[in-house]
């Protein structure tokens, strides 16, 4: 298998230019900052800005179609992201800081293909193994990332590969998009049904009695018999049970704040800062369930901490709920129950996709 260096397949390598961006204005030309990667795309939303209308000065720092911005200063998980930029019509764009820019040599390499190959598993390797760390925060020099090892085909090898590639990734992008659609069915449906209805509204106390788990977040056992309900997004096992009822489980705290609302019935057990909800009337869960998630974003913007967010009963006593007639709370249920079907296969589909992606990614960039 043939390799080159990231820098023989590229003309240049370089960081941003060197910009105090006003985080509020959006005056001037927009400029790339560590969040354009947000999301593992290129989020036009999230640039910076700093009223700047005469590009003489920054000439040099103007995308062109097929620069890849790699994020080579950020949280360990986030470093080595990589990024195609596609330029629209009449867009133009300057390099900020805290991104490098790797324009590629085109008569050597298909941009989209080192791309590709930057998020694989040899290139995520390279990174970690030359990674610098500090306290928030990690790095790996541009010199570094000038010496990834890149597996070379012919451009005719690198389109194929492309092709393929792009077309899981379409139909994966597709069930995402299947997925953010039945959530606003889900969320038009409630807005129809409760929004500006005159209902009784309670407090939090008032809705739910809240326990906690007592358990450390490692108590997990593989094959366990029973779930166990942590602060991830992922649900666990373990050998012993402390709770055995209908409940929501909030998780309580968060690196980043991103809390997550789960829903069982039955035997399980609980990490110790996992609130443990159960309604105090014969209401619906699953239309309690929306209105968490509905105010995870509050949540996350109230959470105290710095390294690790977490929720506090305070915060959570000042939040409201609706609460409707009991028939319309079932009605709400079975509909949310006939997305959730249609969530879990689109979902399945989803996972085969990722899978097939992964076997692929391997398959060309694999050792």
């Amino acid at each position: 298998m043939e390799y080159k260096s990231l820098k023989e397949l590229s003309q240049f390598i370089k960081n941003g230019a060197t910009i105090k961006q006003d985080g509020t204005s959006t005056l001037g030309y927009p400029i790339t900052r560590i969040e354009t990667l947000a999301d593992d795309k290129f989020n036009r939303d999230r640039m910076g800005y700093a009223g700047i209308t005469d590009l003489t000065e920054y000439a040099n720092y103007v995308l062109e179609n097929g620069d890849i911005l790699y994020s080579h200063i950020n949280g360990p998980k986030q470093l080595g992201r990589a990024i195609c930029y596609e330029k629209q019509e009449n867009e133009t764009i300057i390099h900020g800081m805290n991104l490098l820019n790797i324009r590629i040599k085109k008569d050597l390499a298909i941009p989209k293909y080192v791309e590709y190959y930057l998020h694989s598993q040899n290139a995520l390797n390279f990174v970690a193994q030359n990674m610098k760390r500090a306290v928030n925060q990690a790095s790996i020099p541009a010199s570094k990332v000038a010496e990834t090892p890149i597996v070379y085909y012919s451009l005719v090898k690198q389109q194929e590969i492309v092709s393929i590639l792009d077309t899981i990734n379409n139909i994966i992008d597709a069930d995402k998009k299947q997925l953010e659609l039945l959530d606003e069915a889900v969320k038009s449906r409630f807005i129809e049904m409760f929004e500006g209805k005159s209902y009784p509204i309670l407090k939090w106390n008032d809705v739910f009695n809240t326990k906690t788990g007592k358990l450390d977040s490692n108590a997990m056992v593989e094959g366990g018999q029973y779930p166990f309900f942590t602060c991830a997004k992922e649900i666990f096992a373990i050998d012993k049970y402390a709770f055995d009822q209908e409940a929501l489980l909030l998780a309580g705290n968060n690196a980043a704040g991103k809390y997550d609302v789960k829903y069982y019935k039955g035997k399980f057990n609980a990490y110790q800062r996992t609130y443990v909800l159960d309604l105090k009337q014969n209401w619906s869960y699953q239309l309690f369930k929306y209105q968490l998630e509905d105010k995870l974003e509050w949540l996350r913007e109230q959470s105290k901490g710095c390294n690790t967010r977490y929720i506090t009963l305070k915060i959570l006593a000042e939040l409201e709920f609706v609460i409707p007639p009991i028939e319309l709370q079932n009605e709400f249920e079975s509909f949310v129950k006939l997305i959730d079907k249609s969530k879990f296969n689109i979902q399945q589909h989803l996972n085969l996709m990722q899978e097939l992606l992964d076997k692929k990614m391997d398959e060309f960039f694999g050792e």
